[in-house]
């Protein structure tokens, strides 16, 4: 197995040791970690626990082979990539008399971090059985190594792993006698699990994060000596796991700094819009509790001279420092939140105070660092110049992110009510002590600045066939101990008022260079748009014709019309709110521009339903409107207009059949048909018989064809 195999079990392991681990910043156990004469039924019921050798930094522990087939083998985008082209024909093979023998599956850390995969199948082996013999030739034709040692089966990319696990059983040593393990292994239930050693926490860090988010390996390795999660969902609707973290109660652990402050309710998602990008959350039941527990952790790790200096800086340059500025908030929570903005993604801090504030004292609440400084670099804003108070909470950022998350409609459909429209229950109801949000469909671009290559391109296979793949982590209180809440929804087809990919709003728009006909030669010019806005003519052999300066970008699309009928070619083309038209020679045609009263998104296209050079011209506003004029900027008398609840992506495509014509649209989220003339549509699809944004429409006797979101051809009859 090489690499790529890993990459779903890494995409698991590396949100939990990074998402969750920074979710889980607000843990606190004050349980010893002297091992106990606890259950010790998890290991029972995985007696080949004892064949992992102990350097393993990944164990995957699986009910019986036949689960390992269904995990490795699964063929949704959430454990499928684990099959890879390696295990691929061993999790396709239906090997009966072996499905139901003991498996499990370590990862080791090395340069390609091989993995080892064990089964206990003595009967088969004894047997010789014809089962066996399959398996051992899958693994050979896939290039991977075989051992039969006694009543196991070893299967591995590494012969120097299958051999530390043979000395391993030999020498009676194992995973077992690493530090913790017994421990963390007595804190899972369940039938499958997974255990990540923190001490490799750096390494799986810096293999499969994108560098700039490598610098916490430290903080990661200290948190705790395992992890464990133990999986009660895997299927095409994603994955979720119960975890628990091992680790001491000492002062130096920031993880019990924070749990000395206790908890309050998480509400965050109420002030977070539906596509935000990221979320760290954190709760705060007591903020003088809060800063006494971080002193001492600073104390313990001989930082809290910096510290005082940091803040007696702060008081003399702002007239108060972090600490009295967090009193007077009475901070209750706190959370970075990555979300877009002008089309980019941009960062703020959100801060719910208990204090009573308005307007005006709100928005001298800013104070650039001071959330770092008293809660982690990580609550640190890309600008904390300007300050709002919006919904009872304080806004940090850029002044023109706060002027935008102030407006009235900026929040008008909330996370809340995104995961409720989804019916997912992923917010902690209380006893939260922490709270993450990841969403790579609202931003999927970012994938490749936030893992490596490989780690990227697992992500993405998430991502197929799915409008919306939420993933959260919740840090949950209950009698004294903290545990982990981590699920992945994969959602085809969203049932919120806009899926997530309508919230799209980049419309397609072509850049050119445009093919046109030179009606004086015959021949195929090129028209293009340079770099100062001129625009230009090439000849058919390349060759600059002319150039006429131009102030503005056109907006995408060049169009022949014989505007005279008298056999001569111009070209007509749209920048602004206006419609252009120029001549072979770079003459602007008389009587042109004209002004279609709205900006234009992209356009024009150009018809002539008459025969006789009655051109109409169809154009996509800004407003996400779709305008047809003549060529005089008139509106179409008949026309009743095209819009859309999301983004439209490109101008309507005109669909002809049965002597009559439509209009095809397509949105960020699906497709939709419309009337010749316009106004209400006409076919509109719903849940998973939502027309896919690519299916391909057909007229047929019944109406209308198409593929929806359940990948099925369906027929819709006008109205549907």
């Amino acid at each position: 197995m090489n690499r790529k195999t890993l990459t779903i079990l890494i995409t698991v392991a590396v949100i939990l040791i990074g998402g969750i681990a920074l979710a889980v910043i607000k843990l606190y156990s004050g349980t010893d970690r002297r091992a106990t004469q606890g259950d010790t039924r998890f290991l029972e019921n995985h007696p080949l626990v004892k064949a992992v050798p102990s350097d393993a930094a990944i164990v995957f522990c699986f009910k019986n082979f036949g689960r390992v087939c269904e995990f490795l083998g699964d063929s949704t985008a959430v454990f499928g990539e684990l099959a890879s082209n390696k295990f691929g024909k061993i999790a396709s093979l239906h090997l009966g008399s072996m499905k139901r023998s003991p498996a499990i599956m370590s990862v080791h850390y090395s340069k390609d971090m091989p993995p080892l995969l064990i089964l206990e199948a003595g009967k088969a082996i004894a047997d010789t059985t014809e089962d066996l013999r399959a398996l051992l030739a899958a693994a050979d034709s896939s290039r991977l190594l075989t051992r039969i040692n006694g009543d196991l089966v070893l299967i591995s990319s590494s012969e120097t792993i299958i051999n530390s696990s043979v000395r391993h059983i030999e020498e009676g040593h194992s995973i077992l006698e690493a530090s913790g393990f017994t421990e963390a292994a007595r804190s899972v239930d369940g039938d499958d699990a997974i255990f990540l050693s923190n001490a490799y926490s750096g390494n799986i860090l810096e293999t499969f994060f994108a560098r700039k988010h490598r610098k916490s390996r430290d903080f990661f390795k200290e948190m705790a000596e395992w992890t464990a999660f133990s999986v009660s969902r895997h299927s095409e609707a994603g994955v979720s796991m119960h975890g628990t973290m091992l680790y001491s109660g000492e002062p130096s652990y920031y993880l019990n700094v924070l749990g000395h402050a206790g908890s309050s309710e998480i509400k965050v998602t109420e002030t977070a819009p539906g596509d935000v990008n990221f979320i760290l959350d954190i709760t705060i039941g007591n903020i003088t509790s809060y800063i006494k527990a971080y002193r001492n952790y600073l104390d313990s790790r001989s930082l809290l001279d910096r510290y005082e200096t940091t803040l007696s800086s702060q008081k003399k340059e702002s007239g108060r420092n972090a600490e009295e500025w967090a009193k007077a908030l009475d901070v209750k929570e706190i959370a970075v939140i990555n979300l877009n903005i002008g089309e980019r993604l941009r960062q703020v801090l959100a801060l719910r105070p208990a204090a009573r504030l308005n307007a005006d004292e709100a928005s001298g609440m800013s104070m650039a660092g001071f959330a770092a400084s008293l809660f982690g670099n990580i609550f640190t804003g890309e600008d904390e110049s300007a300050c709002a108070l919006v919904g009872g909470w304080v806004i940090i950022g850029a002044t023109d992110c706060v002027d935008e998350y102030s407006k009235a409609g900026f929040l008008k459909e909330t996370l809340a009510a995104r995961l409720e429209a989804e019916g997912l229950d992923r917010v902690p109801k209380k006893n939260g002590g922490a709270w993450a949000y990841y969403s790579p469909c609202d931003n999927p671009d970012l994938i490749e600045a936030t893992f490596s290559p490989m780690m990227a391109k697992g992500c993405r296979n998430i991502l197929k066939g799915a409008t919306y793949v939420p993933v959260t982590v919740s840090a949950i209180e209950n009698g004294g101990k903290f545990s982990l809440e981590f699920n992945l929804d994969r959602i085809e087809v969203s049932k919120g008022s806009v899926p997530s990919t309508g919230k799209d709003s980049m419309v397609a728009v072509p850049s050119g260079p445009f093919k046109v006909r030179n009606c004086a030669t015959g021949k195929i010019n090129t028209l293009y748009q340079n770099s100062h806005l001129s625009i230009c003519l090439q000849d058919e052999n390349g060759k600059d014709a002319w150039g006429v300066p131009f102030k503005s970008k056109i907006c995408g699309y060049v169009q022949e019309v014989d505007y005279y009928n008298n056999g001569k070619i111009q070209y007509l083309f749209a920048a602004g709110s206006q419609m252009y038209l120029i001549d072979r020679l770079g003459r602007f045609v008389s009587g042109f521009p004209v002004e279609t009263g709205k900006i234009i998104a992209a356009g024009p296209a150009v018809y002539d339903f008459t025969g006789a050079k009655g051109y109409t011209a169809m154009v996509l506003h800004n407003d996400n409107t779709v305008g047809y004029y003549d060529l005089h900027g008139k509106q179409v008398p008949s026309w009743k207009g095209i819009t859309a609840d999301e983004t439209i992506k490109s101008l309507p495509e005109l669909l002809e059949g049965n002597g009559k014509r439509y209009w095809v649209v397509r949105t960020s989220a699906q497709t939709l048909v419309f009337p010749f003339s316009g106004g209400e549509v006409l076919v509109k699809g719903e849940g998973n018989k939502m027309i896919r944004p690519d299916s391909k429409v057909e007229i047929t006797d019944k109406g209308f064809s198409a593929v929806c979101y359940d990948r099925k051809e369906r027929t819709f009859k006008a109205g549907n």
